[in-house]
């Protein structure tokens, strides 16, 4: 029998516990922790044995210890600090394992009294662990600590994070007062320093690379203690900012007062302070152009500011609106929920060229609402490019934003979509409630590519954000990266292929086209036009679509380019130029993007995952990764980017030019080691890639 109701699949020793055990004191050291534990009656010590489980891992280690006087124990706990890693929290699981009856019995461990200080809760057992992914990259230091797990009823776990993510769980910071009166952020609040000492508050960007940091200092106006809590004023002038694009948090910077290592703390808003901020607070600082700054709290209920664009989402009469089709789904939720309605999306619902409109084309025509038993529908803008396409099923479209849609949206059984379940909604509205909502609706995870070029688990992975019920994928290695990275068990991760297969093909044939293709880049997303035309990125692109030696190796071989940016950097389309009569740049929604794949003799890329729609079809690619170092910085790789590879890579243009020629020279045909490893990739080739997911939708979640 278990010993609790909760499934926790990262430490599956938990389920073959006998019992919990009672510990009576628990106190650090340098790589130790002493245990008090009152054994169970009739228990070996000299036998008993102490585990410990690493979250996801399936095989516990054993712990080296000692035993001491009135049933204490100490325990050896050097080997975990091997297991630090850069960006990471690792989690670990106590168990002790003792001869009853000359049977094994096994037990998970619980505090009996836990400290009421926070700071006491956690115990430091290692510090000064000192990481960085690179030498560019400034060192993150980390530490270990023992405690019992919030989240996991308490048992008792050691984690190794950072030092700012230990302070957070061991110091609390409370807003207690918040204006911003003609630009001047004045804020109040309360903070638990512990063995700390208050040295400043700090408005700060965040942005994974060191090369974009930039941060402001508040001027402290008061500190009063008030028992164990400090209770601090300050004043920051943001007329005086130079704004980025797209968040900066507020960091309350702390100093231990005997060691002198340095950490930081957000701000926590309670309940009221979130709700002011959500449907009545609507001040803002304006800022260039159309955009805009306004305070927000975070998925952790952090104060948080936001500098972005204004889009059509971010006024009050929002708030109306969702609470009109709250109501109307409510007075009539039996007849809502008898539709028992699934919902298909791709990207800001504004698209119907990825795997949500094959999804739903499939479903349409082959009659998988009577499969599935389910009443499918797509959402789409009305001033989509695409919405013609979804002409002959209209009755199964709803208008995004409609009444309709939100209604829709509220009665839904479940979300079908290439992006995260979120797209079916607007991603930036500032008053919006309807997030808590959407993340409650079962979601299966088409995707727009395959994974493996990008680190995304920490958006991705299960239990964050963007996680699903079921995750599709392509390949068999494609599953082994999202089990092994992401936190998935396997049966939550189908390999079925992409829907938009189902139709690809390809269509080169009497075609001179190559098609260049780059992905986004977070350190541009949402950036000032000015910011995007100063970057690597635009530069880099800009000289290879005016480049004299590309415009004569289209000439030399009659050959033509076209160029199409990612979704995401769709807003600066204008700002890409090009000499060449051969170099066409195709808007959003001018071309579909299936399309164009189909007809390319070739694709030239940096990191999007479209090489593998290309790979499918037996034709190349080529990575043109300029900007790597950054690139991994930022967003990271599953890949070994110089040797794990399906295509050549290059650095620079020159070298770009060298291999385009030498593949036009070679017919376009896939090298011989390329098309091994295109073998053995790929699963399924029937182009029924969209049936094979319905039937993994009705076994697994209906």
């Amino acid at each position: 029998m278990s010993i609790t109701n909760k499934k926790y699949p990262g430490f599956p020793l938990l389920n073959k516990c006998k019992g919990i055990l009672n510990i009576k004191k628990a106190q650090s050291a340098d790589s130790s922790l002493t245990l008090t534990i009152e054994l169970p009656p009739a228990a070996q010590k000299d036998s008993t044995r102490f585990l410990i489980q690493k979250e996801n891992d399936p095989t516990p280690e054993q712990l080296s210890f000692c035993p001491l006087e009135d049933s204490s124990f100490l325990l050896d706990l050097s080997p975990l600090k091997e297991e630090v890693t850069f960006g990471k929290k690792v989690t670990f699981c106590f168990f002790i394992e003792c001869i009853q009856d000359e049977e094994k019995q096994l037990y998970a461990l619980k505090e009996e009294t836990p400290p009421s200080v926070l700071a006491d809760r956690y115990r430091m057992f290692a510090q000064n662990l000192w990481l960085s992914p690179s030498p560019d990259v400034l060192p993150v230091e980390y530490v270990g600590i023992a405690a019992g797990k919030v989240n996991m009823e308490d048992f008792f776990c050691a984690a190794l994070c950072s030092r700012n993510h230990y302070l957070e769980l061991s110091h609390s910071c409370n807003l207690r007062s918040f204006k911003m009166p003609r630009g001047k952020l004045r804020i109040c609040f309360d903070l638990e320093t512990g063995n700390y000492e208050y040295t400043k508050t700090e408005l700060a960007f965040r942005s994974k690379l060191a090369s974009d940091a930039a941060a402001y200092d508040f001027e402290t106006i008061s500190t009063k203690r008030r028992g164990n809590m400090l209770r601090v004023t300050a004043l920051l002038d943001l007329n005086k900012i130079q704004w980025k694009s797209l968040y900066w948090g507020v960091d309350v910077h702390l100093k231990d007062s005997i060691t002198g290592n340095t950490g930081k703390v957000s701000i926590t808003m309670n309940t009221p302070f979130r709700m002011f901020l959500k449907f009545l607070y609507n001040r803002s600082l304006p800022g260039e152009k159309n955009f805009f700054l306004f305070p927000y709290y975070t998925a952790t209920r952090k104060l948080a500011f936001t500098y972005r664009e204004k889009n059509p989402y971010d006024g009050l009469d929002i708030v109306f609106k969702e609470f009109l089709s709250m109501f109307l789904y409510r007075i009539a939720k039996p007849y809502w929920k008898k539709k028992h309605i699934l919902l298909v999306c791709e990207k800001f619902s504004s698209m119907a060229q990825d795997n949500g409109y094959y999804f739903f084309k499939h479903c349409m025509d082959k009659n998988e609402e009577a499969y599935l038993k389910k009443n499918i529908y797509y959402i789409i803008t009305k001033d989509s490019p695409d919405r013609s396409k979804l002409a002959p099923y209209k009755d199964h479209v709803l208008d995004f934003m409609s009444i309709r849609h939100m209604c829709y949206l509220l009665a839904a059984d479940l979300i079908v979509s290439s992006d995260s379940r979120y797209h079916t909604y607007p991603l930036q509205s500032r008053h919006s409630v309807f997030n808590r909502d959407i993340k409650k609706i079962p979601f299966v995870f088409l995707q727009h590519g395959v994974i493996a070029l990008k680190c995304v688990d920490n958006f991705y992975g299960k239990g964050q954000k963007g996680g699903c019920d079921l995750f599709v994928v392509s390949t068999n290695a494609e599953k082994k990266i999202i089990v092994d990275n992401f936190g998935y068990e396997p049966e939550e991760v189908i390999n079925t292929g992409l829907p938009r297969w189902d139709v690809l093909k390809d269509n080169s044939q009497g075609k001179r086209e190559i098609l260049i293709m780059p992905t986004w880049r977070n350190w541009l997303d949402s950036v000032p036009d000015k910011d995007f035309e100063e970057s690597d990125y635009f530069r880099s692109y800009m000289s290879l679509l005016n480049s004299r030696r590309l415009a004569d190796i289209l000439e030399k071989y009659d050959l033509e380019i076209n160029f199409y940016l990612h979704a995401k950097f769709q807003e600066y389309s204008d700002q890409f130029q090009s000499k060449s009569h051969r170099i066409h740049l195709i808007s959003f929604g001018e071309v579909a993007v299936n399309e164009m794949l189909m007809r390319c003799r070739m694709l030239i890329t940096d990191y999007s995952s479209v090489c593998w729609d290309v790979l499918y079809q037996d034709k190349p690619s080529l990575f043109y990764q300029f900007d790597l170092d950054k690139y991994d910085e930022a967003h990271g790789s599953y890949l070994d980017m110089k040797t794990e590879l399906f295509g050549d890579r290059a650095e620079n243009e020159e070298q770009l030019l060298t291999l385009l020629e030498e593949q036009i020279k070679n017919d376009f045909r896939l090298k011989p080691q390329y098309e091994e490893m295109r073998k053995s990739y790929f699963q399924f080739k029937d182009q029924a890639h969209s049936r094979h997911i319905c039937e993994e939708i009705k076994e697994k979640l209906l």
